[in-house]
């Protein structure tokens, strides 16, 4: 009986002991994880750079960049929709560039649907990024709180009528900043371009029979 009673307390003692290292280890875990960043969305992962996928000259003409090609899909209006969105510029104001291997952010190949869900993510969260850097910097020059201010077509403009551009505020700065893993975001229901019908950019080409996708280009020999 005594063996018994000493087995049993034994055996308490010992779950008890694991209980309490259990729970302090979740403790230490959850503390660990909390401490790492979340993921960079999209294809932000292969490219953090936001001059990677958008660039403003002192013009105040926009390019954004995508490692995607257009093959019919309509990825080009539509990518060039959710830039000029989040930048709150006109969509005529945004030029392209898709797939150059040269000059857009490696993102593999092209298939699968994943265009919009990693490239268009990507863009997405970049532009609103470049517009809050840009927004933040309008309130420094002109010396007003941020809230302050609102952007039409590449244009800041806040109390009294002062208006200073994109292109102004990029001058001699460059966007050459890490992407963050969390953006602010527009609220949709002050979408004027996502969502709105818009001319597909590679109808011109297709019905003319100009060199609409990658299957279209000839080279020399």
């Amino acid at each position: 009986m005594n063996a018994r009673r000493e087995f049993l307390v034994r055996s308490g003692a010992l779950v008890v002991s694991f209980s309490l290292a259990g729970r302090a280890w979740t403790q230490g875990a959850a503390a660990e994880m909390a401490a790492v960043p979340p993921p960079l969305p999209g294809s932000l992962r292969q490219a953090p750079l936001l001059d990677s996928w958008i660039r403003i000259d002192a013009a105040n003409r926009v390019t954004v960049f995508t490692g995607k090609a257009e093959l019919g899909q309509g990825v080009k209006t539509a990518l060039t929709q959710i830039a000029a969105e989040e930048l709150d510029v006109a969509f005529a104001r945004v030029t392209l560039v898709t797939a150059d291997t040269s000059a857009t952010p490696n993102e593999g190949y092209t298939s699968g649907s994943n265009s919009l869900k990693d490239s268009g993510t990507a863009i997405r969260n970049a532009a609103a990024q470049v517009r809050a850097i840009l927004v933040a910097r309008a309130a420094a020059r002109l010396n007003v709180a941020a809230e302050s201010l609102k952007v039409e077509d590449g244009t800041v403009s806040g109390p009294g009528n002062a208006r200073v551009t994109y292109g102004e505020l990029v001058a001699g700065e460059e966007l050459h900043v890490e992407a963050k893993p969390v953006s602010a975001f527009k609220d949709p229901k002050l979408y004027r371009i996502v969502a709105k019908a818009q001319p597909r950019v590679d109808i011109a080409a297709k019905v003319t029979g100009g060199a609409a996708y990658v299957q279209d280009i000839r080279m020399p020999g």
